[in-house]
């Protein structure tokens, strides 16, 4: 079997940042974040390994620039890691072989009601975004993206907002929510080594109910609104990719190719 772990860092255990301030190398949360990032990573490791020992896994650092997110050198032994950017497309790698995709330390959507850290790719600069209409973040575009090429996304860990809106777009996935969040940047948290544990588990049994999580299968032609926080972005977006502009602050970009819209 061979799996594709995705990451991202604001979903981890005891992790909610900073109000106006994102999680980024200065913040002084950002290296126990990476901390609790590796360690989640390597619970999920353990919870594939333990089911399909002889797994072929890749893990993706997928914060911000894509480098050095994790502390590579205390992963799991045997994992091939994928780092950097540019990259030719979302998912770089995934294809119609994998078995499943894992997402570790995932987010909700920006606007999202307890959910830490929540957003849609930029804080900064992204209000909405809708694919097809329906409104959606990383965690269902990562879906319907893996989902285009036959591949389920299995597992999500996150904040409980975030694994409710993965339920919503991934009928039977398994999650593990690590905190429940009262605020974006105020939340409840398990202890870490507690968390650690669930996702061992929650994994293990995400790989032995492969067979009843499908992936999901949105038809083409795709469309995604991008709602930006200011009207200078939209106009910058069309500009660069040639996008329709829908209003002042909203552009669509159209293609029968999932991964061409984002």
């Amino acid at each position: 079997m061979k799996f594709l772990i995705c990451t991202d860092l604001e979903g981890v255990a005891c992790v909610v940042g900073s109000a106006g301030q994102p999680l980024n190398r200065e913040h002084k949360q950002y290296e126990f974040a990476q901390q609790m990032l590796t360690k989640e990573v390597n619970a999920a490791i353990d919870g594939l390994r333990s089911i399909s020992s002889d797994a072929e896994i890749i893990v993706g650092d997928g914060h911000s620039d894509g480098t050095a997110n994790i502390i590579y050198n205390e992963l799991r032994r045997g994992v091939q890691i994928l780092l950097g950017v540019p990259r030719p497309r979302q998912l770089s790698v995934l294809d119609s072989t994998f078995s499943g995709v894992l997402l570790i330390g995932y987010h909700p959507m920006a606007g999202v009601k307890g959910g830490v850290l929540s957003h849609s790719f930029s804080s900064a600069s992204i209000h909405n975004m809708w694919l097809n209409g329906r409104l959606i973040g990383e965690i269902g575009l990562t879906a319907a993206q893996a989902g285009s090429l036959g591949v389920p996304v299995i597992f999500v860990s996150s904040c409980r907002a975030g694994t409710e809106e993965a339920k919503e777009w991934i009928e039977g996935v398994e999650t593990v929510a690590v905190k429940e969040g009262y605020g974006r940047n105020f939340a409840l948290s398990l202890h870490p080594e507690d968390a650690q544990e669930q996702i061992r588990k929650g994994v293990a049994r995400a790989v032995e109910r492969i067979r009843e999580i499908q992936p999901v299968k949105i038809p083409p032609p795709y469309e995604l609104r991008i709602e930006y926080k200011l009207e200078s972005t939209a106009e910058a977006e069309v500009r660069a990719r040639g996008s329709i502009r829908l209003d002042s602050r909203t552009v669509a970009r159209r293609s029968d190719n999932i991964f061409e819209v984002y």
